[in-house]
């Protein structure tokens, strides 16, 4: 699966909710330094990366993590489908 720059910023956003409440794993915080080397900080960029399998599964975790205790915006929302949609390719 690949993520294109808006989705790489999300990605970020939602990884970073779960580091600052102390809810990573190895996986996230290993993917966390991954996407942080390829992140533009803007939207509209032209970064993009390939997720690994286990990623996705690290990436649903986090979003399933922050999503429990607050609403996901539409952004965060498109991006937990692609990943269940990918997960379940």
């Amino acid at each position: 699966m690949i993520l294109d720059n808006d989705e790489i910023e999300v990605a970020c956003d939602v990884l970073w909710s779960a580091k600052r409440d102390g809810e990573v794993d190895r996986s996230q915080d290993a993917l966390w330094n991954r996407l942080g080397a390829v992140r533009t900080g803007d939207y509209g960029g032209s970064a993009s990366i390939e997720l690994r399998s286990g990623e996705i599964e690290a990436l649903v975790r986090a979003f399933d993590r922050v999503g429990a205790r607050i609403e996901l915006d539409d952004d965060e929302a498109k991006l937990r489908r692609r990943l269940s949609d990918a997960r379940s390719s």
